[in-house]
Parts: structure tokens; C-alpha cells; sequence
């Protein structure tokens, strides 16, 4: 159903969210107290997620949990409407446990899936209706509480068996919900996060058409969106909960967040500088994004953020590869191979797109479609950056070319003269060194093709620079070597002093005058 078994998991988030929104609805929880927890047992037998949402009450959980595709959720308000995700885990575990209560019950309820009788049923699905199935697989409990006050909605999945990486291994299911859950942007990424809300909360919401013309199928209507909101940001509010990860023994909680970060890989460099970030929306205010710029070239390493994210209720929908199918030409779908050039995301209006059941792309109406356009302009103009950017580095590494080239010549020169110059020599080690620095500066985020050429300049620097040290052992040279000893020693004696004791460091350099006679 969901192309992928760890999708299973996003839908229990997804579902944990609902809840906390409604307890938040019903202030039965402050906004920003809504918290997720999911508990890989050592063993990795088990999965737990324990939320403190609204729950369920008593009287109608249990039809509730054993209905197939009955939801009592209003799409468009809630992350989830189909009522499919919460029976996602039947396909990886033996028993699929739900355990709940809502505030003001006296009363918890347990409802339990034997899951290995139920896939068994659906292989031979012709002989029993699915409701009849669902009964004779389920059992449940209703058990006395005292505390009334309390609500929760939790989910075991028990007896784990050819179940996803993420639902065993911490680190997977870190990477994973870092990605799809709706958590918040990382502590590090403040700055950037700060200037996004900023940016979206100006941005005014435009103004709702009239809704089309019956007989225009094609047109979009956009009367869904029609509400109080002023700013893209109250319409399309960015909304996150805490997500943590409990895991080892003894047990560790941590917290998941974004994985965007100031500074990230690219191509075979790691730490490359966002400069800025930009925020866009369209005409139909069904949707506002902000997008990460680099002035290096190349792709992201990290699958987990490289290119644009779609988000519904701030959890995302497929990968990046939506991005890629968002173009309506084949021209400027071929030309947006770029797109992993970027970080972003797109937040969208649930109350204007559709969610596909498997949550991997949008139903194809009139206003997706719409959307789609209003996307494909900015595809196109980050196409157009990446080109600049990608021209503007190969121009700069045509211009280091081109002064390697210079000093090559400058050193043969030397290297041939009759009588060695010292000025020469001193001011070829001069350049060689301060090119060598833009060569290391132009390697970070360049593309591998380009990393190969200035690996080779970078080599050719170095032989020069040996070179230059290994000229005969004229008077000259011997005054030109005894300046180069004399500046590297009170290099490296400057950087000594600050980190070491006082008596340490005297040892060193009365060794290192002594090996540098």
C-alpha cells in the first residue's frame, strides 16, 4: 500500500500527530507540548509510539480501531483522513497493539491484531469477507483507570518479523523521521530558521477568485482556501511537535529535528556554507516554500536533504523526486536535473491538494496542477542559477590554470638561470603559496571533474616548491634556506605558545632550534 514498509512508521507519526492537535484543540495540551516517543526494545523485537494526544474515548474505540477505511477525520484539517494507516504494521509484526484512553475516561482500551492470522486470511480473501476477517483476528480489554486526567494513544508493534531497517536500527529510524516526521528545524539552523517565519509571516496572503465556471473542468477552485488568514504563515502555519527516539540499555531519549544544518556536503567536499536562503509562493497562496543557496557548484552528498521537499501538515510527502516530475514540459523537466543542487521545502494547503494513498505524490486536479505551474517558475530559475554558478566556477578554475601556467614558466626560468636569484626563488615561494590557498578554496563543493584538475595543480604546486628547495648549495641558497628555517620557526613557535605550558613549550623549542641549525 505504501511502496515502502518503513512508511508504516510515518503513518503512526502522522496519526500521533492528529491527536496532539486535537488534545491541543481542546486545551487539554498547550501548543508545543505535544510529544512523540518510539522505543525500540534492545532485542529489536518491539516497536512502541506513545503519544500524548487526545486518545480515544472508551465507548467507541474499539469500533473505531477494527474498522477498515472508516476515518473521523475531516481531510483537509488533519494530516491523515483515509482510516488505512493505523493497520499499516499488520505486514512486519505478530501482534499489532493499540492501547488508549481520552481525558475524562475512567477507562483504557487495548485492541490486538494477530497479525499472522490476519495475512494468512487475506492470501485466501475469496473465502471470508474482510470485515469478517478483521473480527475473527482481533481481541481486546477494557480496563478500569484512575487517572481520569490522563490521554494517550500508543501503538506495539510485537514480534517483529522481516521488518524495515528503521523499525530495529536507531540510527535508521533517526535518519528516517528526520526527514518525513513533522519535527522542528535543528537548534543550529535557528538563524535560517528565523529569517524563513520572518519572510513568510510578510508575505500577505493574495485574495480568493471567484469560484470557475461550472463548465470549465479545467480550472482550479480556489474557494477551499477562503478563510481569516492575513500572512502565508497563519494560512499555512509551520507547525511541528517533538519527536523523540528512545533506544540501548539503559535506554537514551533523543530528539529528532531536521536534518538541515548551516553548513553541508557537496560532491566530495564536506562543509559547504548556505549563503542565504529565499522564500517564494504563487498567485494562488496554496502554497509558500523557502529554498537554500550555495555559490559552490555540485550536488548535495546527503540524500536526506538534497534537493526539494514537499510537506503536508509539515510532514513530507515521497522524497525529492516529486520535485523533479513538478516541470510541465519534458524541456523543463529535463533541464531541473539541478534540483539536488538545492535544500528546501514546499509547504502546501491541505485543504487544496489530495495526498495519493500510498502519500508518494497529489492527486492530478485542476488546482495540483495549478500548483505545478506556479512551481515550474522557480524550477526554471533554478535552473538558470545553477547554470551561472557552475559557469562562474569552471571560469575560476580556468583562471587558476592560467596563473599555474605563469609560475610554471617562472620557475623553469629559475630553475635554468646561470646563478641562482634569491629574490626570484623567494617570490616564487610567495605565489606558489597563495595560489595554493585559492586552489584549496575553489576544492570546496567543486564538481569531481573539477576536484581531479586542482588535485593536479595542487601536486604541481608542491614539486615547485621543492623544487625551488633543492637548488645547488650556492652562498645564496644557503642565506635563502637559512630565511626559510628561520620564518617557519617563528610560525610555528607563535602557534606552540598558545596552546601549551610554559615549561612544555620551552622544551620544544630548544629542540626545534636544535634540529633546524
Amino acid at each position: 500500500m505504501y511502496g515502502e514498509r518503513k512508511n508504516a512508521i510515518r503513518e503512526y507519526v502522522q496519526n500521533s500527530y492528529d491527536g496532539i492537535q486535537a488534545a491541543i484543540e481542546a486545551k487539554l495540551l498547550r501548543a508545543g507540548s505535544g510529544k512523540v516517543t518510539l522505543t525500540l526494545s534492545p532485542d529489536e523485537k518491539t516497536l512502541v509510539i506513545l503519544d500524548n494526544g487526545i486518545g480515544l474515548p472508551y465507548r467507541v474505540a474499539v469500533n473505531t480501531l477494527t474498522a477498515v477505511g472508516a476515518s473521523r477525520k475531516e481531510r483537509g484539517q488533519q494530516a491523515g483522513f483515509r482510516g488505512i494507516g493505523r493497520l499499516a504494521g499488520i505486514a512486519f509484526c505478530k501482534t499489532l497493539r493499540f492501547r488508549t484512553k481520552a481525558a475524562g475516561d475512567d477507562v483504557e482500551t487495548i485492541v490486538e491484531f494477530d497479525c499472522e492470522k490476519l495475512r494468512e486470511g487475506m492470501l485466501n480473501s475469496g473465502r471470508k469477507p474482510a470485515a469478517d476477517l478483521i473480527t475473527a483476528c482481533t481481541t481486546y480489554e477494557q480496563w478500569d483507570i484512575t487517572d481520569e486526567r490522563s490521554h494517550y494513544f500508543e501503538v506495539s508493534l510485537v514480534g517483529l518479523k522481516n521488518a524495515p531497517a528503521e523499525a530495529i536500527d536507531p540510527l535508521q529510524l533517526k535518519g528516517f523521521l528526520s526527514q518525513v516526521a513533522p519535527v522542528d528545524f535543528h537548534p543550529d539552523f535557528k538563524t535560517f530558521r528565523d529569517e524563513i517565519l520572518e519572510r513568510v509571516g510578510d508575505i500577505e496572503t493574495p485574495d480568493v477568485p471567484e469560484p470557475p465556471d461550472k463548465d470549465d473542468e479545467d480550472a482550479p477552485d480556489w474557494s477551499v482556501l477562503e478563510d481569516d488568514s492575513s500572512t502565508m504563515l497563519e494560512r499555512i502555519p509551520f507547525s511541528h511537535i517533538s519527536v523523540v527516539v528512545r533506544s540501548g540499555a539503559p535506554a537514551r531519549d533523543e530528539q529528532i529535528f531536521k536534518p538541515f544544518r548551516p553548513k553541508l556536503g557537496v560532491d566530495d567536499s564536506d562543509n559547504v556554507p548556505l549563503t542565504r536562503v529565499s522564500v517564494r509562493t504563487g498567485e494562488s497562496g496554496a502554497w509558500w516554500a523557502w529554498i537554500g543557496h550555495k555559490t559552490k557548484p555540485g550536488q548535495y552528498q546527503e540524500e536526506a536533504v538534497s534537493g526539494l521537499r514537499f510537506r503536508l501538515k509539515n510532514i513530507q510527502i515521497d522524497g525529492s523526486d516529486l520535485i523533479t516530475l513538478v516541470p510541465t514540459t519534458n524541456e523543463s523537466r529535463s533541464a531541473f536535473r539541478w534540483s539536488n543542487w538545492f535544500v528546501g521545502e514546499i509547504y502546501v494547503d491541505p485543504r487544496a491538494v489530495v495526498p495519493n494513498a500510498r502519500r508518494d505524490n497529489f492527486e492530478e486536479d485542476s488546482r495540483w496542477l495549478a500548483i505545478r505551474e506556479e512551481l515550474d517558475v522557480v524550477c526554471r530559475e533554478l535552473t538558470t542559477e545553477a547554470r551561472r554558478i557552475s559557469r562562474e566556477h569552471q571560469r575560476s578554475v580556468e583562471v587558476l590554470d592560467e596563473k599555474a601556467e605563469k609560475l610554471r614558466s617562472a620557475y623553469l626560468k629559475t630553475l635554468n638561470a646561470k646563478t641562482f636569484d634569491l629574490k626570484k626563488a623567494e617570490k616564487l615561494l610567495r605565489d606558489s603559496e597563495s595560489l595554493q590557498k585559492d586552489v584549496e578554496r575553489a576544492s570546496v563543493g567543486a564538481p569531481a571533474p573539477e576536484q581531479l584538475r586542482l588535485k593536479s595543480l595542487t601536486k604541481e604546486l608542491t614539486q615547485i616548491r621543492i623544487g625551488i628547495l633543492d637548488q645547488p648549495k650556492t652562498p645564496e641558497f644557503e642565506r635563502f634556506r637559512a630565511t626559510i628555517k628561520a620564518e617557519f620557526l617563528k610560525v610555528t613557535l607563535s602557534v606552540l605558545n598558545k596552546y601549551l605550558d610554559i615549561d612544555v613549550f620551552e622544551d620544544i623549542k630548544e629542540e626545534l632550534e636544535n634540529k633546524l641549525r
